[in-house]
């Protein structure tokens, strides 16, 4: 069992000592579409300007291998909720805007390095949900205000980012072999 508890500080500081150009929640977007899409190449998509002689960029992949790892068997063991890698709730309605809009750019994107998709999954539920993450990809953040609306506007994206991103894997994957 992977004992390995995402924490968005953590790799955000593992992140940044690295030097790389992603936030934590589109880092983790990236690595959930890309599981998605049945793609494993996210070394080369994340880290390919890493110099892995340092001691900041190992600790930055052993991270990343961790969360790949712990992402993956969320995904396959249909766990809900999703862990999404998100700001705390103590943070600013905005940030935590803006990290659910990072996140699902950064899962479209992980999404699209599959490859072509069937074009079954573009006609099915699964098709309806990336496009409903092109629209949370685009939202807004600046309109957030530190209201109780706003709190809950953010819990149902969340909640519908990870029900979606099941949804996707299971419907991608229908062709996978057991």
């Amino acid at each position: 069992m992977n004992e390995y508890t995402p924490n968005y500080q953590t790799l955000w500081d593992r992140i940044g000592a690295a030097g790389l150009a992603y936030s934590p929640a589109e880092t983790h977007g990236i690595l959930t579409g890309m599981l998605c899409a049945r793609t494993s190449n996210w070394r080369e998509v994340l880290c390919d300007q890493l110099d892995v002689e340092t001691a900041d960029a190992r600790e930055c992949l052993e991270e990343l291998d961790s969360l790949w790892l712990h992402t993956a068997t969320e995904l396959r063991d249909g766990q809900m909720p999703l862990s999404l890698m998100l700001p705390g709730e103590a943070a600013p309605v905005n940030e935590r805007a803006l990290a659910l809009r990072d996140w699902a750019q950064g899962f479209l994107y992980g999404f699209g390095l599959g490859g072509e998709q069937q074009q079954d999954l573009m006609n099915s539920d699964a098709g309806e949900a990336l496009r409903d993450f092109s629209e949370i990809s685009r939202m807004d953040v600046e309109t957030f205000g530190d209201r109780e609306e706003a709190e809950e506007a953010l819990m149902q994206i969340e909640e519908y980012l990870w029900v979606a991103t099941s949804l996707i894997w299971h419907e991608a994957g229908q062709n996978d072999k057991d």
